[in-house]
């Protein structure tokens, strides 16, 4: 009778999982493979069983995808034999060349791979944002179940703009784009709650959205609003649905592993998680920089909707990086 996956995953955890623990080891100092004369440096019994181990996981890695494809096993050995990988042969540099092919074409084709958790992300916020914006918008008094009152009086009215200096938006910048990280960190981690916390941090931020929003169109005043919102709002909503993403697929590896172990699955998907949040930070930096440079400014509602209109369009673009080309992946590792 054939093997299954879930026999062959079961008859070779054990050797994988020293492999894994022995990555630790040596990737800690990479000149310990190196370095015979450290006082820290391995036995060379040491040093022979993690080659051996390397070369076995490897073969099985190989033996995974012919036999089953690119499954959740098959992400995890790809994982482990990267790293021992890269610990055996690597130079103790930073990878340049790796970092920029994963932001220029990797991330695109992780975020399509694992498009249903952004999907989910997104909703999470924007259901909550349109139940807001319907109940405030009907009412404008009812904005006080989201806001206080001093919130209210201090939204900004129409065509009162910020006095722009050069270092009050570089402060602000850097405030703007700090508060932001903690968000899309904390919806991240939210992901170790099962993704409650993460659904909480997204459908917050969500109703504020929304409730402003609807007050604002009450108010008549919706234009300048979202001229205010949308030229950094691209980026900005972009990361912090990234962010919620991430902490889904934490959340979806701890209540469904699925043919690994829970462990396994956490690291899985944890290591996918990581790089999205990493995407996540660059991207606020140009949000933090617009919304401190160019939001301040006085220019026609039009100008500003056409240049949050390229944003998105870029946006779209680069998570479409790659699509018509083929999305398997090579022996070996990715970052």
């Amino acid at each position: 009778m054939t093997e299954t996956e879930q026999e062959f995953i079961r008859r070779n955890i054990a050797t994988w999982q020293e492999l894994e623990s022995e990555n630790k080891y040596f990737t800690r100092r990479r000149s310990r493979l190196r370095n015979s004369l450290s006082k820290t440096a391995p036995t060379k019994e040491r040093v022979d069983r993690y080659i051996e181990l390397y070369n076995i996981t490897a073969n099985h890695l190989a033996y995974v995808r012919t036999f089953w494809g690119e499954t959740e096993t098959a992400e995890y050995l790809n994982a482990v034999v990267g790293d021992a990988h890269s610990a055996i042969y690597s130079k103790t540099v930073f990878n340049f060349g790796k970092v920029f092919r994963f932001i220029a074409t990797g991330f695109p084709k992780l975020f399509r791979k694992e498009i249903a958790f952004f999907i989910f992300s997104f909703l999470a916020f924007a259901l909550p944002a349109l139940v807001a914006y319907i109940y405030v918008r009907v009412n404008p008094e009812n904005a006080l179940a989201f806001m206080s009152a001093d919130q209210l009086a201090n939204i900004r009215p129409e065509g009162n703009y910020d006095t722009f200096t050069a270092l009050k938006s570089t402060l602000s910048g850097m405030y703007i784009g700090g508060n932001n990280i903690i968000v899309c960190i904390e919806a991240f981690a939210g992901g170790l709650t099962l993704g409650l916390f993460t659904i909480y941090m997204l459908a917050t931020n969500g109703i504020l959205i929304g409730a402003l929003a609807g007050y604002t169109g009450a108010k008549g005043s919706a234009a300048f609003f979202w001229s205010l919102i949308l030229p950094h709002g691209v980026t900005e909503l972009f990361a912090i649905w990234l962010s919620g993403m991430a902490g889904f697929m934490i959340a979806y590896a701890i209540i469904n592993p699925g043919k690994l172990s829970r462990k396994t699955a956490i690291i899985v998907q944890g290591k996918k998680a990581v790089k999205i949040m990493a995407i996540c930070v660059l991207l606020l930096i140009p949000s933090a920089i617009i919304e401190s440079f160019f939001t301040p400014l006085d220019l026609p509602y039009y100008i500003k909707f056409l240049f949050a209109g390229g944003m998105a369009a870029l946006v779209i673009a680069y998570t479409l990086v790659g699509v018509r080309k083929t999305d398997s992946f090579k022996t070996g590792s990715g970052i």
